[in-house]
């Protein structure tokens, strides 16, 4: 059987095949109730929809189900090729199903991260979204103080308190990461790296998950998406572009990793300088060393492991 999923962040709308039986049940709390329901050896699909579908993934994966983690890009372009007039949540899931059930042989099956790269993970992405929603909150206190004096004390309490929570967080990681031997291994060879420091060394580490899966260097930076596109059709020639098909906040950590190598190597200095002195702009230059570091990353670490 195929079954396509449709994730939200509140719930699951799961199709029992391409014309099957569409159950909704909450997310995460209904996922004990579809893995009763699906048959044994079930293909499952599920687009990547921000983080929302990787409790199910996870869970799906480790019950045994071959689990496909789909390109929302794909299965867009997919929908539009049929023509389709109507889209609800029940029709995007029968339609992951069909998708899966057509391209699966071509797809690889989603294989989850060993634990405790998935708590890392978790610790990580719970600190950047502290850090994100630090400023949009103190702005909107700050804005209601000038109409309400009372909330000043709570104003000059919530950045500490944000403060203090995330550097609990970021201890929690770095404790994580020296319990274990692998990740010890590959933190202490990433902070080697130019540029690398240990947050940037965590973001790598969480939001790549196990770097032994890519078979090579040039794979994993593919992954990040850092590395060009470039659309040629006839005459027509497209400027070329990064593919950006990975994790956003993990290109994010390698561009940082970019700008302090560039400050602090005099080797990646030169190498930006003299794209810039070829005529590339500053910042493609130190998207093109980003692309350099990662290649990098993958290599020392899957050398430490």
């Amino acid at each position: 059987m195929f079954v396509g999923v449709d994730v939200a962040a509140r719930w699951l709308d799961v199709a029992l095949g391409p014309s099957g039986e569409v159950l909704r049940v909450a997310n995460p709390a209904g996922i004990p109730d579809v893995l009763r329901r699906l048959p044994s050896g079930a293909h499952v699909g599920l687009e990547a929809t921000g983080t929302y579908y990787r409790p199910l993934a996870y869970a799906l994966a480790r019950a045994g189900f071959r689990v496909y983690v789909l390109n929302p890009a794909a299965v867009k372009a997919y929908s539009r090729s049929l023509l389709r007039r109507a889209k609800t949540d029940k029709a995007d899931a029968r339609l992951i199903a069909r998708f899966l059930s057509e391209r699966y042989q071509d797809l690889t099956v989603y294989q989850p991260s060993d634990d405790v790269l998935t708590v890392l993970g978790v610790l990580v992405r719970l600190r950047d979204g502290l850090t994100s929603d630090y400023v949009g909150v103190l702005n909107r206190l700050q804005a209601w103080e000038y109409a309400v004096p009372g909330l000043s004390r709570l104003v000059r309490y919530v950045p500490k308190a944000v403060s203090d929570l995330r550097d609990r967080v970021l201890r929690e990681a770095l404790d994580l990461v020296a319990s274990d031997g692998l990740l010890s291994g590959w933190f202490s060879s990433l902070t080697a790296l130019p540029g690398f420091g240990p947050v940037i060394a965590l973001k790598v580490m969480a939001y790549s998950g196990d770097l032994r899966r890519f078979h090579s260097a040039r794979a994993y930076a593919a992954y990040t998406g850092l590395t060009p596109r470039v659309v040629q059709s006839g005459e027509a020639r497209e400027k070329a572009h990064i593919s950006r098909v990975g994790p956003s906040r993990l290109r994010g950590a390698f561009y940082m990793a970019a700008l302090g190598a560039y400050r602090s190597s005099p080797d990646h200095r030169a190498f930006v300088d003299a794209l810039v002195a070829r005529g590339k702009g500053r910042k493609v230059a130190l998207v093109a060393l980003a692309n350099r570091l990662a290649r990098a990353a993958w290599a020392v670490c899957v050398g430490a492991g």
